[in-house]
Formats: structure tokens, sequence, C-alpha cells
């Protein structure tokens, strides 16, 4: 696959790893950021990794984890800048940097973006949203078992992030699991109510199953949260 510019650029400046001393503040900020974003809380955890990145600009982990942030809010270009610059300062994130890239709206390559997403997997490295991201690849190629296994595996990771849960739950439609669509999609509210569109499906899902009241319910919270 040709790669773009962004990614261009990022190679550039990775002739290896920078290490330097963190500094203590940019630490505190760093682990503020990563308590908000544990809470599935991602525009303050965002305010606090460029806290850190403002007094360490070379805080490749703060820049990777502001692109996670990014990436659960479904700003797919900030999420890559902040990849990208993580990779400057630390060689082993290009890979993670180039297979986001393949997986990303723009380029669509999910054979490559899945091999890339592997290699990460097998180095250690973001592996939940490794996962979460691998996922999304095997699932847009129809590939939906190996798509059900990295979500559930994600999902072991870090039970407390809404994200795999709400791709789980989608998927789980698709494959006509109604009941356990239920169960992941409520899970993933109950983690973060940001995306009114899932009480809508809920309130199919349980109009489905005949239970009105529920459904109901769920119907009423989306149209609150549109208005």
């Amino acid at each position: 696959m040709k790669r773009n510019g962004i990614f261009l650029i990022a190679l550039s400046f990775c002739s290896g790893v920078i290490f330097a001393q963190i500094n203590p503040d940019a630490l505190r900020h760093f682990n503020e950021g990563m308590n908000y974003y544990n809470r599935n809380d991602f525009n303050p955890a965002i305010v606090e990794f460029t806290s850190a990145i403002a007094i360490f600009p070379e805080y490749a982990d703060a820049y990777l984890e502001r692109g996670n942030c990014y990436d659960n809010k479904d700003d797919q270009r900030n999420a890559l800048i902040n990849y990208v610059k993580a990779g400057e300062f630390e060689k082993r994130y290009v890979i993670f940097a180039y297979a986001y890239e393949c997986a990303s709206d723009n380029v669509k390559n999910y054979d490559e973006a899945i091999a890339a997403f592997t290699q990460c997997i097998n180095q250690g490295i973001n592996l939940f949203v490794s996962y979460c991201m691998r996922g999304n690849s095997y699932g847009l190629k129809d590939d939906f078992d190996s798509a059900y296994a990295d979500y559930t595996e994600a999902i072991r990771i870090s039970p407390h992030l809404y994200q795999p849960y709400f791709s789980r739950g989608f998927l789980n439609v698709v494959l006509g699991n109604i009941k356990q669509a239920i169960v992941d999609l409520e899970r993933s509210v109950q983690l973060s109510q940001d995306f009114p569109a899932v009480y809508y499906v809920l309130s199919l899902l349980y109009e489905s199953e005949g239970n009105s009241v529920r459904a109901k319910e769920m119907m009423n919270i989306f149209e609150n949260l549109n208005q």
C-alpha cells in the first residue's frame, strides 16, 4: 500500500527511541489524564495529556493516550496526528500509527491494517486499542468470528472502557444475538452516555423482545438527548 504524507513524516523523524527523564509535573498530568480516560471521560483527559505535553514535548505516551482519547471520540484525524507524533519520539509506535492509518476511513486497507495491528499485538503495543481496531477491520471484512474474539479480548484487558462493548453489541445485532446485544449495549451506555444512537438501537431491540416498557424508556432517553 502506498503510504500517505502523514505517515512518511513520521518515518522521517524515527531514527531511534528518544530517552529522556519525564518531568514530575508532566507525569502528574499524564496520570490524571489516565484517570479520566479510564472513566471514559475523554475531554478532560485530553486537557491533562495536553498539559503533560506542554511541559515535556517529547512525551510519546502522552501523545499516544491523547490519540486514544480522540479515537474514542471518533475523531480519526486528530487521533492519527497524535499517533504519528508518538512515533516521532518512540520508534515502536510507528507501526501502530501505520496500522491506524490503514484502518482509517480515508484509506480502508483492512488487510494491511489487520497485519499491522497483529504486529502491534505481538509486540504488546497499545493492546486495548489494537484489539478494538483489529476487530473493526475484521468486521468490515465480514470476518465476524475474528471480530468477536478481538472485542472480547479487549473487554478482558479493560472491562471498564465502553468501546468494545459498543462494538460487540452492534456485531451481535448483525449476528442476530439480540439478548447478548442488549447486554453489551446496556453495558456500553453505563460506561459512557455520549452516543445517543445506542439508546435508539436499544429501544428497537427491546421492542423486538416484547419489552415495550424498556423500549419506551430507551426512546425517551434518545429523544431527550437529541433535543
